[in-house]
């Protein structure tokens, strides 16, 4: 039996609503590290702005620690929260990891669907499609360490479902 589950991938894959659809089903908290650092710390865009990316990491890793620590507990992590071993070690130790994934072109719908792309200091460029092919370029291969589920065209409790049937065939 796992304590907990964290879902990782890139921003823009539904690693909070595929969290709150998974917490639902299997009666458990759902955390997400984001939000946590924006309680503690203040808006992502603004800690980025103001601070820079190297203290932003700094900040997500203590909020890991933090997260991980507790039980019974759906975590859905920053995009960049797995490049740090440090991390991915400590979120392992606390339960599973799955990845979510989805096309660039997936990802570009849904960040540009409100105001994603404005608020999100990493694609901030004149080519946010580009910016997005060359992150998962630099990330593909940390994310596929982890059983990865494709969101493309799927609800977010259809991939609960799913990941929830892969736990309970584990158990």
């Amino acid at each position: 039996m796992i304590s907990n589950i964290v879902l990782t991938g890139f921003m823009g894959t539904g690693k909070s609503s595929v969290g709150k659809e998974l917490s639902k089903i299997r009666g458990m908290t759902f955390v997400d590290t984001d939000d946590e650092i924006a309680k503690r710390y203040g808006p992502i865009d603004k800690i980025f702005g103001d601070h820079g990316e190297e203290y932003f990491r700094e900040c997500e890793r203590l909020i890991v620690r933090q997260v991980a620590s507790l039980s019974a507990v759906v975590i859905a992590t920053g995009g960049g929260a797995v490049l740090d071993p440090r991390n991915v070690e400590v979120l392992s130790d606390s339960g599973e990891i799955f990845c979510l994934v989805a096309s660039p072109k997936e990802i570009v719908k849904r960040l540009t669907k409100d105001k994603g792309i404005k608020i999100r200091p990493l694609l901030i460029s004149e080519n946010p499609f580009g910016a997005i092919h060359e992150l998962l370029a630099d990330r593909q291969n940390i994310y596929e360490q982890f059983a990865q589920f494709e969101t493309g065209g799927k609800s977010p409790l259809e991939i609960a479902l799913k990941i929830n049937a892969v736990i309970n065939d584990k158990n």
